[in-house]
């Protein structure tokens, strides 16, 4: 381990410690970025961009140790589910939000949802399949996970 890993996480890493750290510096002046995909913008940015910061630096610190152990690995697997979090409530937001509101409408035209669900994205969302290798680092303990809940041991 750490061969291939280590300059993706950290090239990951240095992504997102830009990402968080542009996120929150553009919610505490109140401005916005659009350039597409990317949009970074909204009330909630400085928190947002708080926690992907956070996740790039989990991810640079895990690369200075060669994502050799453990704790290497924790390190990305958290930084990652950070990720996961904050950008699957960003995608649950969008999904949301592409429902038609009103008593009389519940289901938009295909135009309309695709419209609603089309780009730009915030860093957050774009973060996720970037991020989806650090399942590697679990895949052992979930199936141990799994064989013992279905097994009863």
């Amino acid at each position: 381990m750490g061969r291939l890993e280590t300059p993706y996480f950290g090239l990951v890493g240095v992504l997102l410690v830009a990402a968080g750290a542009v996120s929150v510096l553009l919610g505490l002046t109140g401005g916005s970025l659009e350039y597409w995909p990317l949009v970074i913008a909204g009330p909630f940015s400085i928190w947002r961009g708080a926690v992907v910061l956070a996740a790039g630096a989990f991810y640079l610190t895990a690369v200075t140790g060669r994502i050799t152990d453990r704790e290497d690995e924790a390190l990305v697997f958290m930084g990652s589910l950070m990720i996961w979090i904050v950008g699957g409530m960003e995608v649950l937001s969008i999904l949301l939000g592409a429902i038609p509101g009103g008593p009389e409408v519940w289901i938009a035209s295909p135009t309309e949802f695709l419209a609603a669900i089309a780009p730009p994205y915030s860093p957050s969302v774009l973060a996720i399949p970037l991020s989806l290798p650090a399942f590697r680092y679990a895949e052992e303990n979930f199936t141990t996970l799994l064989s013992r809940l279905f097994t009863g041991e």
